[in-house]
């Protein structure tokens, strides 16, 4: 089954433009990895240190694998890093309507 991911998260002061940086060059090989649909990257107008990554993976197995795969790499403790607190990662089944 398709699955929407919604990770958030908050950055430190001063973080958004070494943040949005190595999501460009990240999403060149999420957007090429098994299974991802998509991958976008939006920020809270109201607190802009807030963002939101909004993923569509053909199923909660392939961004399994993929998370694995940015846990080896370093990736997700290289954004954590950068981030006041661990970001929160939800996952939810798309249902047809």
């Amino acid at each position: 089954m398709t699955v929407s991911v919604i990770l958030e998260g908050t950055l430190h002061d001063g973080e958004r433009e070494n943040f949005t940086s190595i999501c460009t060059e990240a999403f060149k090989v999420t957007r090429a990895f098994d299974g991802c649909q998509s991958v976008d990257l939006t920020y809270n107008t109201e607190n802009p240190n807030n963002w939101v990554f909004a993923e569509v993976w053909d199923s909660k197995v392939h961004y399994e694998k993929y998370l694995q795969f940015r846990t080896e790499d370093g990736t997700l403790d290289a954004v954590a890093s950068l981030c006041e607190e661990a970001p929160s990662i939800r996952i939810f089944d798309i249902v047809a309507t």
